[in-house]
């Protein structure tokens, strides 16, 4: 990957919509040939997926949090496969102690967040611990770029 790809991923970044011909004009190369390098980053994997960033609140999904959980290790793999079905849950990272999940859910209620809360980690086999923190405001957020 050399600069012209690099400048190529800042434009799709910015606006995934943009047209091969207005990249292309942006960086200095056909509209051609950018749909060229444009294809090589998705089959290289260094384009994921093109998506639409969605803004939360105007979807009703206003309440925001963040649930560090410690779980047995012997149990995290099962943590994972629930809690990645779970349509609250936006991310969801295995840190590496390897028994701590860091979890991002999206709920429409402050109520909602308890019922998932209670239902995924109270009285569950296997948690030794759970902090969940909600959010306030944002200050800055990722609109694509590096996966993470």
């Amino acid at each position: 990957m050399d600069a012209t790809d690099r400048k190529i991923l800042e434009l799709l970044i910015e606006d995934s919509r943009m047209s091969f011909a207005e990249v292309g004009r942006q960086v200095g190369l056909s509209r051609a040939y950018t749909r060229e390098r444009i294809r090589h980053l998705v089959d290289q994997g260094v384009v994921e997926k093109f998506t639409a960033v969605v803004n939360p609140a105007k979807m009703g999904r206003a309440v925001s949090a963040f649930i560090d959980a410690r779980i047995r290790p012997d149990r995290i793999e099962a943590y994972c496969d629930r809690l990645g079905a779970a349509p609250e849950v936006v991310s969801l990272y295995l840190m590496s102690d390897m028994q701590s999940l860091h979890i991002h859910t999206l709920t429409d209620t402050e109520g909602d967040l308890d019922a998932f809360v209670s239902h995924h980690f109270f009285s569950r086999d296997g948690v030794i611990s759970i902090e969940c923190k909600q959010l306030l405001r944002r200050i800055k957020h990722r609109r694509g770029g590096p996966r993470i």
